[in-house]
């Protein structure tokens, strides 16, 4: 009787679910449904609190909040991952419509680094998606293109079409607002090809009116407006408000254009009417601005002013920062009409900062860095050079030796030469004729001599150039080598989190024992696999990292590490102590300590003694050493090292133990950067036979 309740409890849930696809009375119809089996069936508790914080998504995005919030708590209780990181999600876009943009951007990052994390391919896609737009909203087009572009990849190698749209028109909508319109339509007509030819009407119409946007700026006013004829066909009478906002703004954009600055006024004040019932800032702020560039064409400095005012006060509130450019810009103009050159200087200054801060030469430089990185992701040439690289190496060092050779025989001459001529000075005494004969004949020896020295050291002076050419070649060579490990790590995760999915699926599928102990143990080894490539890009991170001056809370970085190892799963009765002292003042790069801390407490937890008759723990122990910089110590009573050379640990693919599931690269980071901050790192048993790990981090940071 129990089993048919829970049965007819899930059955009640996918029914709620199947609804997805209709409109408002269905959406009711599915919230109803999930709020009737809230604490019922505790088994599918999360499902329903997830879905209900999706389903209230632009319904009531604070409802949405708090149950995305209530199916996090609830995953975490559990340590789903997966859930963590759905709910998460849900919350991100919440936070992005209550206008709350900044938090919105670290909890989809934190959501983000889990999925990578544990190889969650879809919800990778998906918040990298949230993410870039995101920064969209806050103008901080570098990094927004940053994760479109990553979005952009991930999608291609899926295959989608669809899918691959999607970040077609993100890519499309980030050089738009950089103005760069051109750049932006090959983006938009890529993506409405993809949607032609998979029959897709996701988002049509909003990709027809970001078209018809582009033409607006190129001054092509006639295709803008059948681009955005052809955006409310697509939904007919049953446009959505946020579709409706948009395009009633862009035609009062075309019309503005057009200087048909009355019909303008019309689509502006409709928009910014919608915009107000629906709450939406940052259309509000939109069709401000231009209402008030049309009032101030009617030179009504007082309503002109009076429209900026507002539209500034909600694009500062909300973090719209591109629209605030404008709008600085605007009362720029208003001002120098009015004759208020006090004023005008005041915006025109606020105008260059916020424009500097946003749109500097720090922002060309990401985002050309982030268009190269992206056009140039084979890198099979960087082998071939590596390895011609290599065979200049060998043949230098056959050319150091031989001249190694010549200089020692040199040395032999020269001695020689010296001991001739001593036993000639005694000769000489003896007979004066023969010292005539045998000096003519040690003038002749040392011209002779010098012209070898002369020509030994040209040749050896040829040879310190040509070393230092081959130093500088083999330098260059590393750094395209390290650029590689950093291209191909990349590139070799997508495939891997491809494969990781097909196993999972096929673990569903697949009933036979043996084809399900193999597809397990190829899954665990892709994960592995893929923690050994994020370790690597760690790698990469160190040696390019530039060292960053702030103060370092170990406490809290500690506590941080601890609540993500909880969430992994510690061994039973392991115990974690503490020792921080609270008085420490430390400014360093809090990155590279927290990569110290992570992997040596990982370390001490992974290798734990897993005896019954020892309980394992781990003591970390941190305080400041004698003034000069702070002293870590993991202790812990694991299983030990028994290299017979304990340094030997600290180098690359040095595994201490079969447990080892990362290759042996946690110790190798935490050495990389300890040494990146000019501090020390040992291995040492104490009196009780205990291991400990001992870092010294000094408090002057090594010059770059």
């Amino acid at each position: 009787m129990y089993q048919n309740f829970l049965n007819l409890n899930k059955l009640a849930l996918l029914f709620a679910l199947c609804f997805s696809s209709f409109g408002g009375e269905a959406q009711n119809l599915r919230i109803d449904s999930l709020k009737l089996l809230l604490g019922k069936d505790q088994s599918v508790q999360f499902e329903i609190l997830y879905s209900l914080g999706y389903e209230y998504i632009d319904v009531d995005n604070s409802l949405a909040l708090q149950y995305g919030r209530k199916a996090y708590d609830l995953a975490v209780s559990k340590g789903d991952s997966l859930g963590m990181v759905k709910s998460t999600r849900v919350m991100g876009a919440a936070l992005r419509r209550l206008e709350r943009i900044r938090d919105a951007i670290e909890l989809s990052r934190v959501a983000l680094d889990i999925a990578k994390r544990n190889g969650f391919k879809e919800e990778v896609r998906i918040l990298l998606n949230s993410v870039a737009v995101a920064h969209i909203l806050q103008g901080e087009y570098d990094k927004a293109l940053y994760y479109n572009f990553q979005s952009l990849v991930i999608r291609e190698a899926e295959g989608n079409k669809s899918q691959v749209s999607i970040a077609l028109n993100n890519i499309g909508l980030v050089y738009f607002k950089l103005r760069n319109y051109e750049k932006a339509l090959e983006y938009y007509y890529r993506s409405l090809q993809l949607k032609k030819e998979s029959n897709d009407n996701y988002d049509l119409d909003r990709l027809y009116n970001n078209i018809g946007l582009c033409h607006i700026y190129l001054n092509d006013f006639k295709e803008a407006l059948k681009s955005f004829d052809l955006g409310f066909k697509i939904c007919g009478n049953n446009c959505a408000e946020e579709i409706k906002i948009e395009g009633e703004c862009s035609l009062g954009i075309a019309y503005y254009g057009l200087k048909n600055y009355a019909e303008a006024e019309k689509h502006f004040t409709t928009s910014l009417d919608l915009a107000r019932k629906s709450v939406n800032n940052r259309f509000q702020a939109e069709n401000l601005l231009y209402l008030g560039r049309i009032t101030l064409k009617k030179n009504n400095f007082k309503d002109a002013q009076q429209f900026l005012e507002h539209a500034e006060l909600i694009a500062d509130s909300s973090g719209y920062n591109q629209l605030l450019i404008d709008v600085y810009r605007e009362f720029s103009n208003l001002f120098n009409l009015s004759e208020d050159y006090q004023q005008v200087s005041f915006y025109q200054k606020k105008y260059i900062t916020l424009k500097d801060s946003l749109i500097g030469e720090e922002l060309v430089k990401n985002i050309a860095k982030t268009q190269t990185n992206f056009a140039e992701r084979a890198n099979i040439a960087t082998i071939a050079d590596r390895e011609e690289a290599l065979t200049r190496q060998r043949k230098l060092n056959l050319a150091i030796g031989i001249i190694a050779a010549l200089a020692a025989l040199l040395g032999f001459v020269l001695y020689r030469s010296n001991s001739v001529i001593r036993k000639s000075n005694k000769a000489l005494s003896a007979a004066k004729a023969i010292i005539e004969t045998q000096n003519l004949k040690l003038q002749n020896s040392n011209l002779e001599l010098d012209g070898k020295v002369k020509e030994k050291t040209a040749e050896l002076e040829k040879a310190v150039v040509d070393l230092d050419k081959s130093n500088k070649s083999l330098k260059q060579v590393n750094d395209e080598l390290d650029n590689f490990i950093y291209k191909t790590s990349h590139d070799i995760r997508g495939p891997l989190a491809s494969l990781k999915g097909i196993c999972s699926v096929a673990m569903m599928d697949v009933r036979d024992p043996l084809a399900l102990n193999y597809l397990n143990k190829l899954d665990i080894s892709s994960g592995r696999l893929n923690v050994i490539l994020t370790r690597l890009l760690i790698v990469n991170q160190i040696n390019n990292a530039i060292l960053g001056k702030e103060p370092v809370d170990f406490k809290s970085i500690v506590e941080d590490v601890i609540l993500l190892e909880k969430k992994k799963g510690l061994p039973a009765r392991f115990e974690i102590r503490k020792d921080i002292e609270p008085d420490i003042t430390l400014q360093s790069d809090k990155d590279l300590v927290r990569i110290i801390l992570e992997n040596l407490i990982d370390n001490a937890i992974k290798f734990h003694n897993d005896s019954e008759r020892a309980n394992p723990f781990v003591h970390i122990k941190i305080g400041m050493e004698n003034g000069k910089g702070v002293s870590v110590s993991v202790v812990d009573n694991g299983i030990g090292i028994k290299e017979a050379k304990p340094d030997k640990i600290f180098q690359m693919f040095s595994r201490a133990s079969e447990r080892s599931g990362t290759g042996g690269i946690g110790l190798y980071l935490s050495k990389l950067a300890t040494e990146k901050l000019g501090g020390q790192i040992h291995l040492r048993t104490t009196p009780e036979g205990y291991t400990e790990f001992f870092v010294s981090i000094p408090s002057k940071m090594p010059v770059a």
